[in-house]
């Protein structure tokens, strides 16, 4: 799951980025190692899929997302609090789908009917199965 994407921050240059990474101990340091895994399947794609480019990053910043189990966001009332609506988990992509997220939660903080199914957005997706013993 490799994207690339020109980026305005660095004349010239182009953002090629695995959405996948480690995960990071300590935020501060997130940047810190220029050998982790993630760059070095970076520079073996771009090897692979872009000859005679540069392999070595020429800038590296990694970024922090929030992921949820499954990968999908969450986008539901609070299973106990029904006044607190929660959009959240969304991987780094919730921005590309602002216009309708924000139309998703304001249909729930309204008690509107949503406009969209949100049965893989629930938040009890995630409850564990007690046994009875």
């Amino acid at each position: 799951e490799f994207y690339g994407l020109p980026i305005k921050e660095y004349h010239g240059l182009m953002r090629i980025s695995y959405h996948h990474g480690s995960e990071i101990s300590d935020p501060e340091r997130r940047d810190s190692d220029p050998h982790s895994k993630t760059s070095q399947m970076v520079s073996q794609f771009i090897q692979k899929h872009f000859k005679g480019v540069d392999a070595k990053p020429a800038v590296m910043e990694f970024c922090m997302l929030t992921l949820t189990p499954d990968s999908y966001p969450i986008m539901d009332r609070h299973p106990v609090h029904h006044n607190i609506i929660i959009g959240a988990g969304f991987s780094g992509k919730g921005f590309k789908f602002a216009p309708v997220v924000g139309k998703i939660l304001s249909d729930l903080a309204f008690g509107h009917p949503p406009s969209h199914d949100l049965s893989p957005f629930k938040i009890d997706r995630f409850k564990v199965a007690r046994s009875r013993l």
